[in-house]
């Protein structure tokens, strides 16, 4: 039992799998802002561009205020399953006989892909929470 934690321990701790999960952290890091402006239409940006300067949550006269904004436990919550379901999906599969870089951009897509998602699957149910009618909530 022990060797046998031991091998999964090193599967876990390959260089593929470690370069795939921190480029994926910090992909969906630079893409949280983005992505909530995209689907809130709230004003987040880019990080170089401004971030969440431009959010309508901190307009004080603004109707309809992010959905993850508004609630800490809703953001927090849906972006925390968002980047790191997409970081362990960038570690945990097993895939063989694919090259080093092959494998690493194979990891990072998969995982960004899972970040994109459930990102969009959590922004749905915010919106639809606090009747949110901008973005992605115009269409629920």
């Amino acid at each position: 039992m022990e060797l046998e934690l031991r091998k999964l321990k090193l599967k876990l701790m390959s260089y593929e799998r470690k370069v795939s999960a921190l480029i994926t952290l910090i992909s969906a890091l630079i893409l949280l802002t983005p992505l909530c402006g995209f689907l809130f239409q709230c004003g987040c940006d880019w990080p170089w561009l401004g971030l969440d300067a431009g959010c309508n949550f901190y307009k004080q006269h603004t109707e309809h205020k992010c959905p993850w904004c508004v609630s800490m436990l809703t953001g927090v919550l849906s972006l925390g399953a968002a980047v790191g379901l997409g970081c362990l999906l960038a570690v945990l599969p097993k895939l063989q006989g694919t090259q080093k870089n092959r494998e690493i951009g194979l990891r990072v897509l998969m995982g960004l892909s899972a970040f994109v998602i459930v990102g969009v699957l959590t922004a749905a149910v915010a919106a639809v929470e606090q009747a949110y009618p901008l973005g992605i909530g115009r269409f629920l």
